[in-house]
């Protein structure tokens, strides 16, 4: 899904150098990369949910996120 994302987003997709803040305006695509960090973070380098703090102005984007992050790692939502 990663291959939706632009050079900069991917960078800070992949970014492994401790923590990635993410700042942009409306509409592009802020949720769509915390989401895939958060995914390549459990998924490709172990880390523990529980260990991951996000956090997002808006309670839907965060739901969003949620939603997204649990459909990809194959929780029950």
């Amino acid at each position: 899904m990663s291959s939706h994302l632009n050079e900069a987003q991917q960078r800070a997709v992949h970014h492994d150098q401790g923590p990635c803040m993410v700042v942009a305006g409306p509409g592009t695509g802020k949720t769509r990369v915390i989401t895939q960090r958060i995914i390549h973070l459990i998924e490709e380098k172990k880390v523990a949910p529980f260990h991951i703090l996000a956090l997002t102005f808006t309670r839907t984007a965060a739901q969003e996120m949620q939603r997204r992050i649990l459909q990809s790692i194959g929780q029950p939502q």
